[in-house]
């Protein structure tokens, strides 16, 4: 018997892993009578349950993951899992009465669980986006768990069995379903007050087309929450964090006061600090603490109802030292300098090998490893082995993978190893960790990035950085040991957890050289997400460079961004053909690039506003594709760093990449005016037109100019007769030094290409201008 039930569940495992897992997004796409196009096709899915059988012995259940929620029908599901379990599902999509589902009922559904006690962000929202939600296209809150908040229901009396109730928000009206399988509601007195609303998100209409029937249905008397007290929304934040203090902020749904407990362990044994603040908004200094010191908090808000709490939460503070704090960004190929904030030139043409082996040779204590892959370098492989000699304490980490060459060396070396098991997903991290393991916080160093270490591709477009800050290091420490499976020099097994086994347990805010840094580990942390909102903070661009991007979250909070403010949106992709690639998508409405040249474009990064100080600039990178699997499978790592002067780095990369495949469009560079005083010198009052570069050009140039702030400009090029012949740009343009690049083969208003010859370009700005020549050599 037991040998069947082993062989029974090896061939469970054999089947989940052989199909290819996808978003639940790409489930959630209609006709135009509201039925899914792939109807009666087969899928895998990995996602979180939120609702099991509260709604009926067969369900419907429900699952989401970043990209969306699906509900999955029939008794062998919904009765055998708990909310907060943690699966992967193959079955058929089907739909009834509109509410499109994966049928368990059908030949060949199976289902594999991970783990329990997943948490899962509900989604706040108003009546009026769930009504009008796109049925005939991507159907984006059915099945959701959403939260509608200071809401009234209609009726008195008891909620009833299997009836519907009007549910009204400043927004609209909507209808809730009081089913009867949920016992803790039905027979319970409808609240005659404001109530906040929990609940799955279904459909039910009898005729096609499936445009509307959308009703919310709460799980159990829980759902709905009509007691007055305060109740802490979204994610609880850390910031302004420095060396003796730090900032908490939080929201809640109603009005209440804010008060933090904190202390040196979970006990909170120090103190408590109230703002007697009546207010939905909160912020609580926490102030006079140690320097480089890890803290427990916890927020609670009261008012006359009662008091909410939210978890455990955990912050550290930064290093008093000045010498700390530094961020280095490298990139493998030439950058253009030409949009750098002066003082702030990029690091172009790095040889990664050489700046780690640098690393390495500077370690004195200990170097944690985690590594994808690692070959044809055996000149790192043995700098590492001479560290081990030499008494630095090395360990590594590895992916589920045949051992490559120069790991093979240090393996042979007697370096021991935690790899990754065989479960579904990748251990993708490329991050060292040196000396975090003794007693000097001021040589702990991370080095992160793109960039796997190996000899072929040090030909690919990567980038890499590194950061000494002792805090960083402590929690990318916590990660590593979580694979590692101890905190010691030895490996467990036993205890080592990877993919959807392991739990978000690493602190994510730093200040590091006063920069705001927020870090993410892949699966555990809600990775995507972050990167959603991030983009949702876009004023004026989001720029993005990515080896592949199949995520649909992170396409929508773009598109929306782009709908909103951001409508300069750029990006360059290198496999555009992957399964479920955005690429199609985003040219809809974003300049985007396929990277068609020799080298593969291997970057995972993302910038948002770089050009607007005002704005929180923001870089996006690590080892995290833009893809399901690195959110939801995958060991990954993930820094959103906000800070002008490392987004302009980026920036200079990509400009770059982009010029290389024809994009001419404008860059803004920001005027800062304290980049680097002995540098930036002073900062003019008047506009500027510099010369292009490269003058003579054959067909591209850049043209620069400075602007001492917003306003209309012309820049056109003219003959020498005084005629103009081309447009390089006209319309608004921001303060500070704005860059373009001028195709003379192609100029955007002229019937032809310019010939060779001397040309002049002139700006025109406030009725004043100023002009310059080129020459165009063919």
């Amino acid at each position: 018997m037991k040998i069947k039930i082993l062989a029974l569940f090896i061939s469970l495992i054999s089947i989940l892993y052989s199909q290819d897992l996808v978003p639940i997004a790409n489930l959630k796409n209609n006709n135009s009578n509201g039925i899914p196009i792939d109807l009666d096709k087969v899928f895998k899915v990995t996602g979180v349950v939120t609702s099991s059988n509260q709604l009926g012995t067969a369900g419907p259940a429900t699952i989401q993951d970043n990209s969306g929620a699906m509900a999955v029908y029939g008794s062998s599901f919904a009765n055998e899992v708990k909310i907060g379990d943690s699966v992967t599902v193959i079955s058929t999509l089907t739909q009834y009465n509109g509410l499109a589902e994966l049928n368990f009922t059908k030949a060949g559904s199976s289902y594999l669980k991970h783990k329990s006690n997943v948490h899962f962000d509900t989604l706040i929202v108003t009546l009026s986006q769930i009504k009008n939600q796109q049925w005939n296209g991507y159907e984006e809150f059915e099945s959701q768990i959403v939260r509608v908040n200071n809401a009234t229901i209609s009726g008195t009396g008891n909620f009833e069995g299997n009836k519907t109730y009007t549910i009204s928000d400043a927004t609209g009206s909507l209808v809730i379903y009081s089913d009867k399988d949920v016992t803790t509601l039905v027979g319970t007195p409808i609240p005659s007050g404001s109530v906040d609303l929990i609940g799955v998100v279904g459909q039910y209409l009898v005729n096609q087309p499936y445009n509307s029937g959308y009703q919310i249905i709460p799980r159990f008397r829980q759902d709905i929450i009509d007691d007055g007290r305060p109740i802490i929304m979204n994610s609880v934040v850390a910031a302004k964090i420095d060396s003796t203090s730090f900032s908490v902020y939080f929201s809640t749904a109603r009005n209440g006061n804010s008060k933090v407990k904190y202390g040196l362990t979970t006990l909170l044994e120090l103190d408590s600090v109230v703002v007697n603040e009546d207010t939905t908004q909160h912020s609580v200094a926490i102030i006079n603490l140690k320097p480089l010191t890890k803290y427990y908090f916890k927020v609670y808000s009261t008012n006359a109802a009662g008091t909410s709490e939210s978890s455990l939460q955990s912050a550290s503070t930064s290093s008093s030292n000045p010498q700390t704090g530094t961020i280095n960004v490298y990139f493998n190929f030439d950058v253009d300098t030409t949009v750098a904030i002066v003082g702030n030139k990029a690091n172009g043409n790095i040889n990664f090998a050489a700046k780690l082996l640098n690393r390495i040779n500077s370690a004195t204590s200990s170097i944690d490893m985690a590594v994808y892959s690692f070959f044809g370098l055996n000149d790192i492989a043995t700098a590492i082995i001479n560290a081990k000699n030499r008494g630095v304490k090395v360990r590594i980490v590895y992916d589920n993978r045949t051992t490559q060459s120069s790991m093979q060396l240090l393996l042979n070396a007697g370096i021991k190893m935690s790899q990754r098991p065989a479960i579904d997903g990748l251990m993708h991290n490329k991050f060292f960790i040196f000396d975090e393991r003794d007693d000097n916080p001021n040589n702990d160093w991370v080095w992160t990035g793109s960039w796997n270490v190996t000899s072929n591709e040090l030909a690919w477009k990567n980038s890499a950085l590194e950061i000494n800050d002792p805090t960083l290091a402590s929690a990318y420490t916590t990660e590593f040991e979580e694979m590692w499976g101890s905190n010691g020099d030895v490996p467990n097994a036993a205890t080592a957890k990877f993919g959807p086994f392991k739990s978000d347990n690493t602190i994510h805010s730093f200040n590091i050289g006063g920069r705001e840094v927020y870090l993410y580990f892949s699966p555990s942390d809600q990775t995507e997400s972050r990167i959603v909102n991030a983009m949702q903070t876009a004023d004026t661009s989001i720029f993005f460079a990515q080896m592949t991007f199949t995520s649909n979250s992170i396409f929508y909070a773009i598109r929306d961004a782009n709908q909103s403010k951001a409508k300069d949106v750029r990006g360059i992709i290198d496999n555009i053909n992957d399964s479920g690639s955005e690429y199609t998508n985003l040219k809809t409405f974003a300049e985007v690039f396929d990277y068609n040249q020799s080298a593969t474009l291997h970057h995972k990064y993302g910038i948002v506003d770089a050009s607007l100080t005002k704005s929180d600039p923001i870089v996006i990178t690590g080892s995290h594709n833009w893809s399901a699997s690195a959110n939801e499978k995958n060991d990954e790592n993930t820094l959103i760093i906000h800070d002008a002067l490392i987004a302009n780095q980026y920036l200079q990369e990509f400009k770059k990449r982009y010029n290389e495949l024809g994009g001419t469009t404008r860059f803004v560079v920001p005027v800062i005016t304290d980049v680097d005083a002995g540098k930036a010198g002073n900062i003019p009052d008047d506009f500027i037109l510099f010369q292009n570069f490269p003058n003579p050009f054959n067909p591209v140039t850049t043209i620069s100019f400075y602007l001492p702030s917003s306003g209309e400009i012309d820049l056109s090029v003219f003959n020498m007769l005084g005629e103009k012949v081309a447009t390089v740009y006209s319309g608004y343009s921001q303060k500070g030094k704005n860059v373009m690049d001028f195709n003379a083969s192609n100029p955007s208003d002229s019937k032809a290409s310019l010939s060779s010859g001397i040309y002049f370009f002139k700006l025109t700005y406030q009725n004043k201008f100023q002009a310059k020549k080129f020459v165009v050599l063919k």
